[in-house]
């Protein structure tokens, strides 16, 4: 039973890291995204 429970902790904490990634990097892609594309679209706006 320990070793269940040992098994479950290690595969909750391993999923927590990679949600952990997961999130950082979507949030990164959406604030580049965001940073990115609208200058380009303002810049013109502007001419």
């Amino acid at each position: 039973m320990a070793n269940l429970i040992e098994f479950f902790r290690m595969v909750l904490s391993y999923l927590m890291v990679f949600a952990v990634i997961i999130a950082v990097s979507g949030i990164g892609g959406v604030i580049g995204v965001k940073v990115w594309k609208p200058k380009a679209k303002v810049e013109q706006a502007k001419e």
